[in-house]
C-alpha cells in the first residue's frame, strides 16, 4: 500500500535574496499546478500541498520537531541550490534527514547558480544518481527574469515524481497547454485593443511597471527582515556577548515588520512574521534574564497566533507558543502560571494534527515545572507519558533524541530529589550521553550547556553514592565546558549552570571533609548566583542564591568558623523567605529544612527545630534534606526512635550519605551539641 503524505513537496533553501525569490516563485507554481484533464483521466493526481518554512513554520530556522515532522510527512524534497547553499548547516541537515528516511531517490535539486561541486551541500553529493534529477535554470549574469522563464518546464521533473505521471507525457501536455495559452492571450489582447483603442499603451505599461516595482520592493523588504529574524540571530548565538545585540536587532525588526504589514498584499504571512519575531525576542530576553520583557513579547506572539490559528484551523503554532510561554514563566519562577501555560499547550497540541514528538516535548516541560512546584506524582506522570510517546519514534532523528535527552534529565532530577540515586544516575547517564551525541551533530552553545547541566546532576548522584573520584572527573569536564560558555557574563543560562556545578562540586568536597576546598567552590557558586539574581530578580534565582549561601554556612559550621557560618545562614534564610511566595511546596520545604538546622545549631531551640523539620517533611516526604535535618532535631530533642528511622532511611540511600551524617555529628559535637543517643546512632550508621 502506497504511503500517504501530508505534503507533496518540501522546499529547502537558504534565506538569501536570490534563493528566496526563486523559492517563492517555485512554491507558488507547484502549489497552483493542475494536471491537464487528459492526464487526470488516466488516474494521475494533482499536487496538493507544498511546505516551506516561512510559509508553514515562520517560528524557527533550526531543524525543530515540527520541521522533522514535515520532512517525514513529505513525498519529495526540492532543494534550491546556489553557491550560498553549502554554507548552511540547516539545509544540509534537512537533506541528511530526508536521506536517512530512505527517500534519497525523491530529492530534486533546482540549480540556480554555481555548479554541483560548488552549490550542492555535502550530504547531497553522497546520493549516487542525483544528477539524473537536477533541474537546471542557471542563466548568464544570474538574471532572475531569465531563470523564471526556464523554471516552469524544469520543474516538470519533480512534478512527474509527485504525480506519478511519466515525464515525457507531462512535457508533451505542458507544451500543448503553453501553446494554447499563447493563442488565447493573443485573441484576448486583440479584443481588448480593439475595445479600448483610446487607452494609451504607454500608460498601461507604466502602470504595470509601477505594480511590478511595488511587489518587488515588498518582497525585498520582507526578505531582509526574514534574514534579520532568522539567519543573523541564530548565527550570532554562537558569538560571546551577542544576545544584547540580537535583542536590539529584533526590536527594530518588529517595528519595520509592523510598517510593512500595513502595505503588504499578503497580510497573513506578514502577521506570522511578526509573531515569529516576537518569539525570537522572547528567547533573547530570557537568555539575558529579562523575563518580564520575554513574557510580554511571548504573550504578543500568542495573541497573534490565536487569531491566525482560528482562521486556519491548525492550532499547532498556538500550542508551540503557549509551550514557549510556559518555559519563560518557569525561568522567572512563576510556576503556577507556567503550569497553566503548559496545560494550554498540551490541550491545543492534543487537538491538532497527530504529532507525538511535539506533544512529548511539551509533557516533559510540564513535568519539569511540576518538580519545581513540588508535585512529584504529577511530574512522574508527565515523564512516563513522554517516554511512552517516544517509544515508537526513531531515536536517531535529531529532534527525537533531543526530547529523549531532556526528559531523561528531568526525570533523573526528580528521582535524585526523592533519594533514588541509582535510578536517577541511570537516567542522568542516558541524558548526558544523548547530549554528547547531540553536540557531535550540532556543536551549539545550547547543546553544550545542556550537556554540562546533565553531567553536573550525574556527578551529584555519584557523590551521594560515595563514588567521589568519578564525580570529580565528571565535574572537571563539565566545568571546563561551562566556564567557556559563561565567560561573556551575559548568558544567564550558562552562568546558572556553572554556578550549579561549583555548588555541586563543593558538596562533593564537603562530604569528604575537605572544608577549605569546598568553601572555595561554594563561595564561587554564591557569587555567580548573586550576579544572576541581581540581574533578574526572579524568585527562582533568589532561591538558588539563598541555597548557595546556606551551603556555605553549613560548610563553615563543619569547619568550626561559627560567626561566618551564622552570618551565611541568616543571610540565606532571609533571601529564601522573601522569595517563597507562590513558588510551591518544593522550595517551601527546602526553606523549612534549612530553618530547622539553623535553629538547631545556633539558637539551639530543639523543639522549634523539630517543628520546622516536620513542616518540611509534610510538604516533601521524600526530600533527603528535610528528613536529614528533622532527624538531627529529633536526636537532640530526645525523639530517638524517630531519629533512628529518619537518619537510617537517609543512610540507606548511599555511602555518600553515611559519610555526610558522620561528619555532621562530629561537627555538632565539636560545637557543643550533646545527646546520649549519639553513640547508639553511630553504631546504627556503621551497620548501614
Amino acid at each position: 500500500m502506497e504511503q500517504k503524505f501530508d505534503y507533496d513537496i518540501f522546499l529547502s533553501y537558504r534565506h538569501k535574496n536570490l534563493d528566496s525569490i526563486i523559492t517563492q516563485k517555485t512554491f507558488q507554481f507547484v502549489e497552483s499546478y493542475r494536471l491537464p484533464r487528459s492526464l487526470k483521466r488516466k488516474g494521475y493526481r494533482d499536487v496538493h500541498r507544498a511546505f516551506r518554512d516561512t510559509e508553514e513554520l515562520p517560528v524557527s530556522r533550526i531543524l525543530t520537531d515540527t520541521i522533522d515532522k514535515a520532512l517525514r510527512s513529505t513525498k519529495c524534497l526540492l532543494l534550491v541550490c546556489s553557491t550560498d547553499t553549502p554554507s548552511s548547516e540547516w539545509v544540509d541537515r534537512e537533506v541528511s534527514t530526508f536521506i536517512e528516511l530512505g527517500r534519497a531517490e525523491y530529492i530534486y535539486p533546482l540549480l540556480i547558480t554555481g555548479d554541483p561541486e560548488t552549490s550542492f551541500p555535502s550530504s547531497l553529493k553522497q546520493v549516487p544518481d542525483i544528477m539524473d534529477r537536477v533541474m537546471d535554470i542557471r542563466t548568464p549574469g544570474n538574471s532572475v527574469r531569465k531563470m523564471l522563464a526556464k523554471e516552469d518546464p524544469a520543474l516538470l521533473k519533480i512534478l512527474a515524481g509527485v504525480t506519478g505521471c511519466p515525464l515525457r507525457e507531462l512535457e508533451r501536455e505542458h507544451g500543448l497547454r503553453k501553446a494554447g495559452r499563447v493563442v488565447a492571450r493573443a485573441v484576448a489582447a486583440a479584443a481588448v485593443f480593439v475595445a479600448a483603442g483610446a487607452v494609451s499603451l504607454g500608460l498601461m505599461r507604466q502602470a504595470q511597471d509601477y505594480r511590478d516595482r511595488a511587489q518587488a520592493a515588498e518582497r525585498s523588504s520582507m526578505q531582509v527582515l526574514q534574514e534579520l529574524t532568522y539567519d543573523l540571530p541564530d548565527k550570532l548565538t554562537a558569538v560571546p556577548g551577542a544576545y544584547s545585540k540580537i535583542s536590539g536587532i529584533l526590536v527594530e525588526n518588529a517595528r519595520q515588520i509592523q510598517e510593512i504589514l500595513l502595505l503588504s498584499s499578503d497580510k497573513e504571512t506578514a502577521e506570522y512574521e511578526v509573531a515569529a519575531n516576537y518569539e525570537k525576542l522572547a528567547t533573547a530576553m530570557s537568555v539575558l534574564g529579562s523575563y518580564d520583557a520575554a513574557a510580554d513579547y511571548q504573550q504578543q506572539a500568542i495573541d497573534l497566533y490565536q487569531s491566525l490559528c482560528e482562521k486556519s484551523g491548525d492550532m499547532a503554532p498556538l500550542a508551540s507558543a503557549e509551550n514557549n510561554y510556559g518555559k519563560v514563566l518557569n525561568a522567572a519562577g512563576q510556576y503556577q502560571q507556567a503550569a497553566q501555560a503548559f496545560e494550554a499547550a498540551i490541550s491545543w497540541q492534543r487537538q491538532s494534527a497527530d504529532d507525538p514528538v511535539t506533544l512529548a516535548a511539551m509533557l516533559s516541560n510540564a513535568g519539569a515545572n511540576a518538580i519545581d512546584l513540588g508535585q512529584d506524582a504529577e511530574a512522574a506522570e508527565f515523564f512516563r507519558e513522554c517516554e511512552t510517546l517516544l517509544e515508537d519514534q526513531d531515536s536517531s532523528e535529531y529532534g527525537v533524541l533531543s526530547i529523549q535527552a531532556g526528559n531523561a534529565y528531568n526525570y533523573g532530577v526528580l528521582l535524585y530529589r526523592q533519594g533514588e540515586f541509582l535510578q536517577a544516575r541511570q537516567r542522568l547517564g542516558v541524558a548526558a550521553d544523548a547530549y554528547a551525541g547531540l553536540c557531535e551533530r550540532v556543536d551549539s552553545p545550547q547543546n553544550r550547556n545542556l550537556w554540562a547541566r546533565a553531567i553536573s546532576s550525574l556527578a551529584l548522584c555519584l557523590s551521594n553514592e560515595g563514588q567521589y573520584d568519578q564525580a570529580v572527573s565528571q565535574y572537571q569536564k563539565a566545568i571546563a565546558i561551562s566556564e567557556e560558555l559563561a565567560a561573556d557574563g551575559e548568558n544567564t543560562d550558562a552562568m546558572t549552570t556553572l554556578a550549579a556545578l561549583y555548588n555541586n562540586c563543593g558538596l562533593c568536597l564537603n562530604i569528604q571533609g575537605w572544608f577549605g576546598d569546598a568553601d572555595q567552590y561554594y563561595s564561587a557558586a554564591a557569587e555567580l548566583y548573586g550576579k544572576v539574581y541581581d540581574r533578574t530578580g526572579t524568585p527562582t534565582d533568589a532561591a538558588q542564591y539563598a541555597a548557595a549561601l546556606l551551603n556555605t554556612g553549613e560548610n563553615a559550621f563543619k569547619a568550626g568558623i561559627y560567626d561566618h557560618s551564622r552570618e551565611k545562614f541568616e543571610e540565606g534564610l532571609k533571601i529564601y523567605e522573601q522569595a517563597l511566595s507562590g513558588m510551591g511546596d518544593y522550595h517551601t520545604a527546602q526553606y523549612y529544612a534549612w530553618a530547622s538546622y539553623y535553629t538547631l545549631i545556633f539558637p539551639r531551640d530543639y523543639e522549634t527545630a523539630v517543628d520546622y523539620g516536620v513542616a518540611a517533611v509534610q510538604l516533601q516526604p521524600a526530600s533527603v534534606l528535610a528528613n536529614l535535618n528533622l532527624g538531627y532535631a529529633c536526636l537532640y530533642a530526645g525523639y530517638y526512635e524517630d531519629c533512628d528511622t529518619l537518619l537510617g532511611w537517609v543512610a540507606g540511600l548511599g555511602d555518600g550519605q553515611v559519610d555526610a551524617i558522620r561528619l555532621d555529628l562530629e561537627a555538632q559535637a565539636r560545637a557543643g551539641l550533646h545527646s546520649d543517643h549519639t553513640e547508639v546512632l553511630m553504631t546504627l550508621l556503621n551497620a548501614e
